[in-house]
């Protein structure tokens, strides 16, 4: 019995054994024919897709449109950050295979590096891999001290330094700042053509920052440098423009020595912005920088706001286009002075001269028109007093009367900021109800004079948000007169007329939206840390959020 149960039970297991083998190789049958099902579903959908008019595209044209896209609001690089979403040129290169293989050879669209928060060390490998050699746009920040990333940016970034055609170094302190900048002290960048520095958090010290020395091994392409509160001194450039900004919060003062040896550094500059504040004071005395190729100087109130004339620092006889910003009439007037007192030695190339937001003291100086003949453009706000559009009409009347040329004989364009302007009672058809205003008086007797003295003015422009009606009061007392002046009208908000005052939405404005996003998140992160510190426990710890970039590039 026992004999023929173990009979039964060896084939019983041998017939197991040959059902699972069987079982298997149907299996392995079936992997076979699935896999080649969908090699050959590939290639139908393939060789359907070849019939899509987007497939016929060239290789070199696909490429520029995907560089194109990249470019597409670039600003909200940092949104695409937060949200956790893979940049642009990842998600282009996940497509299709031949987009992926356009997109891995196509070097410009790997060449933008944002570290440490976008880019971690995987992906910034990558990136530098794939970039195969091009130049590179590299943020760095905002920027905190830690062995890592300071590991990082020593031995995998800054041996990619001689590729470096534009660098934002973006600080979250003082001390941070110092550290970042004392990295690319003893270096060189030959491509660099762009620089930011940026420092843009919470200051625990106050007074000015300390200045720093950059690229002593040389620079020679920069063009465009950009400058918080900090007097960055780099070897002698040829750039042709530099902008100081103004820290958030409180002002921290440049130091007049430090303005010069910063602003010394760029002989040839064509373009100078000065946001932020100087000291009024110096321990030493402070030579003139004189910079006989300045075309544009943009001079923020702010600059001024401690007593100090910005003619007092520099020297540009030769200046084109004048923007002021933000200033009250007493600096107005003192500014005013110096020109005038320049005369005939200085401002005779000036053609543009704006205000923006700036008031003026009744008392002007009609020789601040003889000083600045060459005045073609003209940019004032509209107010209730209107003192320098009073004194161009009574200097026009003069010149009617004795049959000479007006003062500011070549002036063919005038830009008037109209939000200030409070408009009178307004009947149907959008015209006053009553008598124009002063300022519609003033400014009909200026094209009316222009026009008499044989100067007419090509345009009269209105820009702001009440911009329209303000062009109908005008020409409803013009059609009164019988007269007729070319005008344009400009519907647009209080930010847009930053424009005219030197504000400019290009790569530095971009970098700086980046930068607000990652704080701005930052500091909600922070908040919402602190209300849950309530309720979690003492040990709970948070994990860093991690980019899905890292893993799928």
């Amino acid at each position: 019995m026992n004999h023929n149960q173990a009979s039964v039970s060896s084939n019983t297991q041998e017939d197991v054994d040959e059902i699972t083998q069987q079982i298997r190789a149907l299996q392995s049958s079936q992997n076979d024919l699935s896999r080649s099902i969908r090699n050959l579903q590939v290639r139908a959908a393939r060789i359907q897709n070849q019939k899509a008019a987007v497939s016929l595209i060239p290789s070199d044209v696909l490429s520029m449109i995907f560089e194109e896209c990249c470019q597409l609001n670039p600003q909200w690089s940092g949104v695409l950050f937060l949200l956790h979403q893979s940049p642009v040129e990842v998600r282009l290169s996940h497509v299709s295979s031949r987009w992926r293989e356009v997109a891995l050879t196509s070097p410009s669209l790997w060449s933008t590096i944002r570290y440490p928060f976008a880019h971690k060390e995987g992906s910034l490998m990558e990136y530098l891999k794939r970039s195969d050699g091009s130049l590179l746009d590299v943020y760095i920040g905002p920027w905190r001290q830690h062995p890592q990333t300071e590991r990082v940016l020593t031995n995998i970034i800054l041996p990619h330094l001689p590729r470096f055609r534009q660098l934002v170094l973006d600080a979250v302190s003082r001390e941070t700042l110092g550290s970042l900048l004392a990295t690319f002290r003893d270096v060189s960048a030959p491509a660099l053509t762009r620089l930011r520095v940026m420092c843009r958090g919470p200051m625990s010290t106050a007074g000015p920052l300390a200045s720093a020395e950059l690229f002593t091994g040389g620079a020679p392409l920069l063009s465009d440098v950009r400058l918080d509160s900090v007097a960055v001194i780099l070897p002698k450039t040829k750039a042709k423009t530099l902008h100081f900004c103004p820290l958030p919060g409180a002002p921290f003062p440049l130091t007049r020595e430090k303005f010069y040896k910063a602003v010394s550094a760029f002989p040839s500059l064509r373009r100078l912005h000065v946001k932020s504040a100087i000291e009024l004071k110096s321990v030493a005395p402070v030579p003139l920088i004189f910079l006989p190729s300045l075309g544009e100087l943009v001079v923020h109130g702010l600059a001024m706001s401690t007593g100090i004339r910005i003619f007092d620092v520099i020297s540009a006889p030769n200046i084109e286009s004048l923007y002021l910003v933000d200033m009250n009439c007493s600096t107005i007037s003192a500014i005013h002075r110096f020109m005038t007192q320049s005369f005939p030695n200085a401002f005779q190339s000036l053609r543009v001269l704006r205000y923006i937001r700036c008031e003026f003291s009744e008392d002007m100086d009609i020789h601040f028109l003889r000083a600045t003949p060459g005045i073609s453009q003209l940019l004032i706000p509209v107010d209730k007093t209107n003192f320098l559009i009073r004194m161009l009409v009574n200097s026009d009347k003069q010149a009617a009367i004795h049959g000479c040329a007006p003062l500011w004989p070549e002036l063919r364009t005038v830009t008037l900021h109209t939000p200030g302007y409070c408009a009178p009672v307004v009947a149907a058809g959008g015209v006053p109800g009553n008598e124009p205003s002063t300022t519609m008086n003033l400014l009909q007797e200026l094209a009316t004079g222009r026009k008499i003295l044989g100067r007419p003015l090509s345009k009269l422009c209105f820009k702001g948000p009440n911009a329209g009606s303000f062009a109908n009061e005008f020409h409803w007392g013009l059609n009164r007169a019988k007269q007729s002046v070319p005008t344009e009208v400009v519907l647009c908000q209080m930010p847009a007329l930053l424009e005219d005052g030197g504000l400019e939405h290009d790569w530095g404005g971009v970098a700086e939206a980046y930068g607000m996003q990652l704080r701005h998140f930052f500091q909600q992160s922070h908040g919402i840390r602190q209300q849950l510190a309530t309720i979690l426990p003492p040990n709970f710890s948070y994990q860093q959020p991690r980019r899905r970039v890292d893993v799928h590039v």
